[in-house]
């Protein structure tokens, strides 16, 4: 019976019709059926590329995106870029791109759609570059210089269309966008993320971690052109989203949480320099959450319960440990081990191409970033969980967020040789 209910769905997804596919079947079929074709394509020996989510699904969805603007003669559409940043969605803004597509042409608003879309993609590869600390071959400071006279909207007036409705909940910042002169990291917040993280790599568990940022620090003395960056994702990862990311990045000093734990994470020193070559990511699995752990630091008295009996008039006055239950803040993370293609973002790309037929051969062995008990590989897919007294000192889910989305694409994008990641020529940022 399950082997014929398995055949019936094969033959259901090889013949649906993709121009029907709608929210209601998609959220319907999660889970099913992709899960067994995922395993079946799967390459043995290889680090499995699950991070890119709903394959399957993704996969119908980005030809039905492509299908739309099969008869739209813009160029920066058929690119690696937008295929890319597509691919970086998950399936439900697909499902959001693909209806709003259908929704507003063929009128004007169908092509203003088209060339928020366009800038998106633009910005894509540029704001990669800005989180890629590994970019830069041999260094591995992160130290950024960037170009301020950037072309479109400047922090100014992206200020200015970034205004979002009072009622908002994160509605896009309203203070002036300052340019802190000073490069000094904080050590005293390296310290506390150091406690957080009990002095040991979140990953491996091993002594002695070094303190990565998940934004490089750099950044610090570059928002102008961090705002424009995320003002130009928008219409990909949402207003709301962004209009956050923003304001805890791009914000004065008091409000950027570039030096706060918050953007802290501790890693062995191998993990740390995979890290910067987007090598591996760490996925939030939603959004942090309290949960009750146990704390054995909490010491209780013991005491004869009657001093007068003499049934425990030997027994005496001592102290014992105890564990009780305290409530804590915890984000979870996913770690995937990322593979590589050699698609530049200028190239053309067809929209039937699927990813997993382009990732590059790697020796999954180079990878191994071991851990003392047991000395073993780390695997993909390791659940991650890092805890603290208060939501704001852990790693911030939102800045996670973009990282894996940001590192997703790099992966999609010439990862696997970051000297073909030039962008149109244009030289925007150099790195020191």
């Amino acid at each position: 019976m399950m082997a014929l209910t398995l055949m019936a769905e094969i033959f259901e997804r090889n013949y649906l019709d993709i121009n029907t596919l709608t929210r209601r079947q998609i959220t319907n079929r999660k889970g099913s059926l992709s899960d067994h074709l995922y395993t079946m394509s799967t390459t043995e020996g290889l680090p499995d590329p699950n991070y890119l989510g709903d394959f399957e699904q993704k996969l119908l969805l980005i030809r039905k995106i492509y299908g739309s603007l099969d008869e739209i003669t813009m160029p920066e559409l058929k690119t690696a870029r937008f295929w890319s940043g597509l691919w970086v969605l998950d399936v439900h803004s697909l499902v959001d791109i693909a209806e709003k597509l259908e929704e507003v042409r063929p009128c004007r608003a169908f092509y203003t759609y088209l060339t928020k879309h366009i800038s998106a993609a633009a910005d894509f590869p540029r704001l990669i570059r800005t989180f890629m600390k590994g970019y830069d071959q041999g260094k591995d400071s992160g130290v950024a210089q960037f170009d301020e006279e950037i072309s479109g909207d400047t922090a100014s007036s992206a200020t200015k269309k970034c205004r979002a409705s009072s009622s908002e909940q994160w509605a896009a910042p309203k203070k002036t966008l300052q340019e802190p002169p000073k490069r000094t990291r904080n050590k005293a917040k390296s310290d506390e993320a150091l406690e957080r993280d009990n002095k040991r790599c979140i990953v491996t568990n091993m002594e002695l971690p070094k303190v990565c940022h998940i934004v490089p620090f750099a950044l610090s003395t570059c928002k102008r052109v961090l705002w424009s960056l995320l003002h130009g994702m928008k219409v990909w990862y949402g207003e709301e989203a962004m209009n956050k990311v923003q304001f805890i990045l791009c914000e004065e000093d008091d409000d950027s949480i570039i030096d706060e734990p918050a953007n802290m994470l501790c890693l062995n020193a191998k993990l740390h320099e995979y890290w910067a070559d987007g090598k591996f990511m760490l996925k939030p699995n939603g959004k942090p959450y309290v949960v009750a752990v146990e704390d054995d630091s909490v010491t209780a008295e013991r005491q004869p319960a009657n001093q007068s009996n003499s049934r425990h008039s030997m027994r005496t006055r001592s102290a014992a440990r105890r564990t009780v239950n305290k409530l804590r803040w915890c984000q979870e993370m996913t770690f995937h081990w990322l593979r590589w293609t050699n698609i530049k973002m200028t190239d053309r790309v067809n929209y039937v191409w699927d990813p997993r037929d382009e990732f590059q051969p790697r020796d999954h062995e180079t990878l191994g970033a071991t851990s003392p008990d047991p000395w073993e590989t780390v695997t993909d897919g390791k659940l991650i969980k890092v805890y603290a007294d208060r939501e704001a000192d852990l790693p911030s889910y939102d800045l996670l967020q973009l990282q894996a989305n940001l590192v997703t694409g790099f992966s999609l994008t010439a990862g696997a040789d970051p000297k073909l990641y030039d962008s149109d020529g244009e030289d925007l940022y150099e790195f020191l």
